[in-house]
């Protein structure tokens, strides 16, 4: 989930980009050359640190790479937004999980990956993985969500829509962040009109808030709560539409790293994946410990973005319930469904001709994911 979401000017530009500096320097070894660890342990393959890069700042939807330190040993570093510790599969593995947002400049993490080769893997959603394949390729490894969460919602009290294309019907302005892809999807699907996005929408809720007559893009998982929660003002349920729903089904958030890194550390990742499968159903089936931690964190950190530890439980209720978090449709938690990576391949090949952007060659859903390190075994019950 790509949660550059929010004013950039919320936060110091200069001050976001000396913070990205300290924490995105480049130690020695690279994830694509650092040699193994070795000994007995579960995950004796990697390299004595193994460092993953989030999208935002913590958050439950990121709780595959949370959750494979034990909060009670971690160390974390608000300064840099680094949350580090021993792996529980293996406490001889150093686990380093760096936050998004304003510690990376507000980059794409594709970016990152590209300027930063201690990064082994890090979250891209399926459009940015496609739309960049010509000259910064990704190949994906594991999706913690099987389900995009993100959403147009609305004030049911001004607009009853029963389906997506009632909003090309209505007098709706359609807030969104200036180019997102899957809004040119659902004005060329007819879902909106192209005289009613503005794409200046900068993270805040205030012009819902304030009656004014929009339809704006956010999260089932958050703003939703904290629109009936954290807003007085308004203090009452939003309807909305997944966006998924449209057709646009990519997988958000996908942990992907370099083809040749995937490839340089495949033994790594045939251990590291299935253990981020198993310590997300971990946090599944008890999210209290990983919610909790990640609520003190962000209170270290001291920034405008925070998780309480009630948000936290709502965030999970929600990804439980809608089926954002679940076993792949072969049943093996964490897994890419083909069908859809190959309709959703070609689908955004098509929007990016449209626009102008060059994809890489030939481009096929097998370049940009694979299933092979999971554990067929591991599945969700939930």
């Amino acid at each position: 989930m790509n949660r550059t979401r929010f004013l950039v000017s919320t936060v110091g530009i200069g001050a976001a980009l000396t913070v990205a500096l300290a924490g995105c320097s480049s130690p020695e070894p690279t994830a694509q050359d650092a040699e193994a660890a070795g000994g007995e342990g579960a995950l004796g393959a990697c390299p004595a640190t193994v460092v993953l890069q989030t999208n935002w700042f913590p958050e439950p939807e990121h709780s595959a790479a949370y959750a494979l330190i034990d909060p009670a040993e971690a160390t974390t570093d608000p300064d840099a937004g680094i949350y580090s510790g021993p792996a529980i599969a293996d406490p001889n593995i150093t686990i380093e999980v760096r936050s998004g947002g304003p510690f990376i400049g507000f980059q794409q993490s594709t970016a990152l990956l590209y300027s930063d080769d201690s990064i082994m893997l890090a979250m891209i959603d399926t459009d940015e993985s496609v739309k960049l394949s010509a000259d910064q390729p990704t190949k994906a490894v594991y999706t913690p969500l099987q389900i995009n969460p993100q959403i147009l919602l609305w004030d049911p009290e001004r607009y009853s829509f029963g389906e997506i294309s009632d909003i090309a019907e209505s007098d709706a302005t359609v807030l969104y962040f200036q180019g997102a892809t899957y809004m040119d999807y659902l004005i060329a699907q007819g879902d909106v009109r192209a005289d009613q996005v503005d794409g200046s929408f900068d993270g805040s809720v205030t012009r819902l808030v304030a009656d004014e007559p929009v339809v704006m893009q956010g999260y089932i998982t958050q703003e939703p709560y904290r629109l009936k929660v954290d807003f007085p003002d308004y203090g009452r349920d939003v309807d909305s539409f997944l966006i998924a729903d449209s057709g646009y089904d990519i997988y958000p958030a996908a942990w992907s790293g370099k083809p040749e890194v995937v490839e340089a550390q495949s033994e790594c990742l045939a251990q590291l994946v299935p253990a981020m499968q198993q310590a997300q159903i971990d946090y599944m089936n008890d999210p209290e410990p990983v919610n909790q931690a990640i609520a003190d964190y962000l209170v270290e950190i001291d920034q405008f973005f925070q998780v309480t530890p009630e948000l936290g439980a709502e965030i999970h209720r929600v990804m439980k319930n809608e089926g954002i978090v679940a076993d792949g449709t072969d049943g093996v938690f964490g897994s890419f469904d083909a069908e859809r990576m190959d309709r959703m391949t070609a689908l955004l090949a098509d929007i990016y001709a449209e626009s102008g952007v060059e994809i890489a060659e030939g481009l096929t859903a097998e370049d940009i994911y694979t299933n092979e390190f999971l554990d067929p075994s591991i599945s969700y019950a939930g």
